[in-house]
């Protein structure tokens, strides 16, 4: 690790930000990172990015990643993409997730995605609906209760009609992961 690597996961995914940006990668911040814009600011050793683009695309991601001198294997990336919707790489002791577009509701969170400013400096960061319905989706454990904590917080800003369309969209009125958004709705009153 040289004195330039980023310490922590922030750094890094705002290093990754910048580099995306002067390869002309659309992206946004995902995961722990944007919850901390949306939410109560908590830990994480990971850093979710969303890269925009389509396969023939990914040199510019690859541009993107060797701009920092990340290692990485572009062709199995680039099969971990098409097959995944996400490869993984590693930098500086930290696990870097790029989700790349694998179902419809990749390209409304491009859509909707918000720009942030950080030290003077404007990032794209998931939108909190965004970020919701992507949580919905990987619906494990830790992304119901930061889905509480976000609603809690976010009040009357969030707009909870359309997360939950787009998940009854993606996966179905029945589905487990609308009536788990019904519920969590239904437990936090709004503000």
């Amino acid at each position: 690790m040289s004195a330039s690597d980023p310490v922590d996961p922030l750094s890094l995914g705002l290093a990754l930000g910048r580099a995306f940006e002067r390869s002309r990668v659309p992206y946004a911040l995902g995961g722990a990172l944007a919850y901390g814009v949306w939410a109560v600011p908590r830990g994480t050793v990971d850093v979710d990015i969303n890269a925009f683009v389509q396969e023939p695309e990914l040199p510019r991601v690859f541009e993107a990643l060797d701009s920092l001198g990340i290692e990485y294997d572009p062709a199995s990336a680039t099969r971990a993409s098409r097959d995944a919707g996400l490869f993984v790489v590693r930098h500086s002791g930290f696990r870097i997730d790029i989700f790349t577009p694998s179902i419809p509701f990749s390209w409304e969170a491009l859509r909707t995605r918000v720009s942030v400013t950080i030290d003077g400096e404007a990032f794209w960061f998931l939108s909190a609906e965004a970020l919701s319905v992507f949580k919905l989706l990987f619906f494990r454990g830790k992304d119901l209760v930061d889905l509480e904590r976000l609603v809690a917080v976010q009040g009357d800003r969030l707009d909870r009609a359309y997360v939950r369309q787009q998940i009854a969209d993606t996966m179905g009125e029945d589905d487990e992961r609308t009536r788990a958004w019904d519920r969590i709705i239904g437990a936090t009153p709004r503000s």
